[in-house]
């Protein structure tokens, strides 16, 4: 049985959001969710909209590359966009204002459906705080 809102430690928080940000990055986004849902589940989970704005990208991502879905997808997208821009132009080392570039931009294909679908988007990252670290948009 899954606790509702389960007491993590800093470590495994940490381990947590790293390990989001690997999975995100080779394209395993329904694992990156998983992740980064432990963190947003917990007792601690600020910064809780940030979370959340990652977890809808990577479940978006999820419900269009491995799923086949369209209309899902860019509903999501723009939730997280909601989400992720109080954050912009960086959080917890992520690079937000990137990352709502390329949300922008598979946006924008999942309305026209022209051409090639954009590349999966990728987190840049740079040294940052811990993600224990309580940070407020």
């Amino acid at each position: 049985m899954r606790v509702l809102h389960p007491e993590i430690s800093q470590e495994e928080r940490e381990r947590l959001f790293r390990a989001g940000i690997d999975l995100f990055n080779r394209g395993r986004f329904f694992a990156a969710h998983e992740a980064w849902e432990e963190i947003w589940r917990s007792t601690m989970p600020e910064p809780k909209g940030l979370f959340q704005g990652l977890i809808q990208v990577a479940a978006a991502l999820h419900q269009h590359l491995d799923l086949q879905r369209t209309q899902g997808p860019r509903r999501t997208l723009a939730k997280a966009r909601r989400n992720l821009e109080p954050f912009a132009p960086t959080a917890l080392g992520i690079d937000v204002a990137d990352l709502l570039a390329q949300v922008g931009r598979w946006e924008g294909w999942l309305v026209r459906r022209e051409g090639t679908a954009p590349s999966p988007p990728a987190l840049r990252t740079s040294p940052c705080p811990s993600p224990s670290h309580r940070m407020a948009p």
